[in-house]
């Protein structure tokens, strides 16, 4: 399976098996949005530098720039989807969805979600409407192709809000803080690392933040946006040829003693000796 739709806008959806989807993209930097759903065989994917499993009926959503260098599978029921921006915008779309920066943004991991077992007829059903559906070549086609993907996509929501939270009976405003911090860290993470550039944006203090995180997940808000930026810089070290200087330059530190000190915070280690 290898089914691509593009419209005149530039939108890109796309549905593969594990082995195709490999071949189109391994090694290189994601440019699109990627729901992983196994409904087969566990399958052992390794994303950036970290090996995960994805067991039967769960499912894993991959950030764009994300950088997928190895996939043990031939499983024909390893599905991977693929959409851009362009086809469906997540910031534009968030009212109703809810997973901008849930799903997908600046997260510790990329989330693998749990489905109950009695849902997995459901979920086979739904990927063989998507196949279907790229079988009728109408001018109607995109629109039905989003459908089903904001279905599939509000599935995810509802599953994360309960498996990826410590406390799942909280107000609905507080886990929209951690997703839109969440999202906003992934989109300026190279030129904003102090909690209160983001509180200002989201008209709220460091305090609440920080305490909402807690509440939440464990984790600070500071954690959230250095860990993202040594994410990047080990993405950097390790798939391109840049020295320290440039990557500390391109993920907005003005000196680069500044950037090693961070990434030796987080990491236990200096740059050059994680290279």
């Amino acid at each position: 399976m290898n089914l691509i739709y593009n419209d005149k806008l530039n939108g890109y959806f796309s549905m593969s098996v594990a082995e195709n989807w490999f071949q189109r993209n391994a090694g290189q930097p994601l440019s699109t949005f990627c729901i992983v759903l196994n409904y087969g065989e566990a399958i052992d994917i390794q994303i950036d530098l970290k090996k995960y499993q994805i067991q039967n009926n769960q499912i894993c959503c991959i950030n764009p720039g994300s950088i997928i260098p190895k996939i043990k599978s031939k499983d024909q029921r390893h599905c991977f989807i693929d959409f851009n921006q362009a086809f469906y915008c997540l910031e534009l779309h968030d009212k109703e969805l809810s997973c901008n920066g849930l799903l997908f943004g600046a997260l510790p991991q990329p989330p693998v979600l749990n489905f109950p077992e009695e849902e997995a007829s459901d979920n086979i059903g739904l990927i063989e409407m998507l196949k279907r559906e790229f079988s009728y070549a109408q001018s109607n086609q995109g629109d039905m192709l989003r459908v089903l993907l904001k279905q599939l996509i509000i599935k995810c929501v509802r599953l994360a809000k309960k498996q990826l939270f410590i406390a799942t009976d909280l107000p609905q405003e507080e886990t929209d803080i951690i997703r839109k911090f969440q999202a906003l860290v992934e989109k300026y993470f190279r030129e904003k690392h102090k909690v209160a550039d983001y509180a200002e944006m989201m008209y709220k203090s460091p305090k609440t933040l920080s305490n909402t995180f807690k509440k939440l997940n464990g984790q600070s808000p500071l954690q959230i946006i250095q860990e993202r930026i040594v994410l990047e810089a080990k993405r950097l070290m390790n798939y391109t040829d840049k020295s320290v200087k440039e990557i500390s330059f391109e993920l907005g530190f003005s000196e680069p003693a500044h950037f090693s000190r961070l990434f030796k915070k987080v990491t236990g280690e200096s740059p050059s000796e994680f290279q």
